[in-house]
């Protein structure tokens, strides 16, 4: 196989020296200068690349929001939903995957330093709710399930583990899990996990979401159905969707070791369009580790996918693995395989390999 590399130290070098496009406009550098040495922990300069994404949406997405609000009644119907149509786009096609991540990876590694902490609220409070996360249900779902349960039966209720992770089918029905059941399924399972602060937090934050919802709707229904109605549905979906993909291999003998119920993609411009998400090995097994030392990290543990069997693969981002899987393109998924010490395998018995991970695990 082509795709069997040798190690060395610039295995992902691409990685760690891309430059950043998780923001649409940057800010004016005496403006970002002044935010990493006053605003950011540690004054950690790369951290002011979440700041962009979340002033990039502040500065276009909530004024175009209250515009649909403010012009509804006063224009045609036809042209607010239309401007409406452009609003859902703009912020699907720009935003919605660098603001996810960069919700995420600022809840996991707080980028403020502790006198401007409260900043943190504008993603975790504020803006969430323009992304199909109610307030409070992010940190809820992700870390005091996702990761503390770690994609294993039965807390994490969006485990990957009893679905037959190459079938379109059991994809579709994954999600419609997911939107139809998360907000019982949620509070449910960390009550039984005595995480009941949390849990009655993501009550309130789903109920007080929804209730403000329902009263907008009755005020202003088009507006409220293209900035809050159809980006809850939308997103969603996609929530799912991406968490299905990074975690759809899956080895039935060790579905709790982190090198063999995820993957790597390294050498792949998606990872600069996601605060390198692509590393998501080294994410679950160390969470705080912020997201732009992932690179230098996965090649300092790198000997750990030769000890557990990993799976890494080059010059493609995990939704298109994901997309690979579920179209039955296992080979040309084999093409991007890279071998660090690993098992041998020829090309036929990776493919054979990427099967057995991808069983339903009971």
């Amino acid at each position: 196989m082509n795709t069997q590399v040798k190690v060395n130290q610039a295995l992902n070098q691409f990685d760690v020296e891309q430059s950043r496009n998780e923001h649409f406009f940057a800010l004016p550098e005496g403006i970002s200068h002044w935010i990493v040495a006053n605003l950011l922990k540690g004054q950690e300069e790369s951290n002011i690349y979440i700041v962009y994404v979340m002033a990039n949406i502040c500065l276009t997405t909530i004024p175009w929001a209250i515009a649909l609000y403010i012009l509804e009644g006063r224009v045609s119907n036809i042209l607010t939903s239309v401007l409406g149509l452009c609003y859902v786009l703009f912020n699907l096609f720009f935003y919605a995957r660098s603001f996810i991540l960069a919700l995420h990876y600022s809840t996991h590694t707080p980028i403020f330093n502790r006198k401007w902490q409260f900043l943190k609220h504008i993603n975790t409070s504020f803006l969430s709710n323009f992304f199909g996360m109610p307030i409070w249900t992010y940190y809820a779902h992700h870390i005091a399930m996702h990761h503390c349960e770690n994609n294993m039966l039965p807390h994490d209720v969006s485990s990957t583990m009893p679905y037959q992770r190459d079938s379109k089918l059991e994809h579709l029905k994954y999600m419609l899990r997911y939107v139809l059941l998360i907000w019982v399924e949620l509070p449910y399972h960390l009550i039984k996990q005595n995480r009941t602060k949390v849990a009655v937090r993501s009550i309130i934050g789903s109920f007080a979401f929804f209730t403000t919802v329902f009263y907008l709707y009755q005020v202003k229904p088009i507006a409220t159905l293209f900035v809050f109605i159809l980006p809850t549905v939308i997103l969603s979906f996609a929530l799912m969707e991406g968490n299905w993909k990074q975690h759809i291999f899956v080895d039935p003998e060790e579905p709790d070791n982190n090198y063999k119920s995820t993957f790597a993609c390294i050498n792949t411009p998606k990872n600069s369009l996601n605060f390198n998400d692509g590393y998501h090995v080294e994410h679950h097994e160390n969470p705080a580790m912020p997201w732009h030392r992932l690179p230098i990290y996965f090649q300092k543990q790198i000997s750990n996918y030769a000890k557990h069997d990993g799976f890494i693969f080059t010059n493609v981002g995990s939704g298109q693995v994901g997309t690979l899987v579920l179209n039955g393109q296992l080979e040309q998924l084999a093409e991007h395989y890279v071998n660090v010490g690993q098992k041998e395998r020829t090309k036929e018995e990776l493919v054979a390999e990427f099967k057995r991970r991808l069983q339903p695990i009971k």
